[in-house]
């Protein structure tokens, strides 16, 4: 078996949103499915997997990223 392709941990907080992760790679996923080209390769081959490495590495982002701090409860 080969070691994971992401770090889900350092993902989470680099963005602190909770669904954003999942949405954005989905996204990217199906982009790589229908037209885009793949900035990363996996050893499996996965849309997923290459999606959360190219959001792991930095490749792609979150748009509008500052629009979703407001969904960051506040702690006190």
């Amino acid at each position: 078996m080969s070691k994971p392709v992401i770090n889900y941990d350092y993902l989470s907080k680099r963005i602190p949103y909770k669904y954003a992760i999942p949405v954005a790679v989905a996204k990217r996923a199906e982009a790589l499915k229908e037209y885009a080209k793949a900035y990363v390769t996996t050893p499996d081959g996965n849309l997923i997997s290459m999606a959360f490495k190219e959001l792991q590495e930095g490749y792609i982002r979150i748009k509008n990223e500052e629009i979703l701090k407001i969904l960051l409860p506040e702690v006190k």
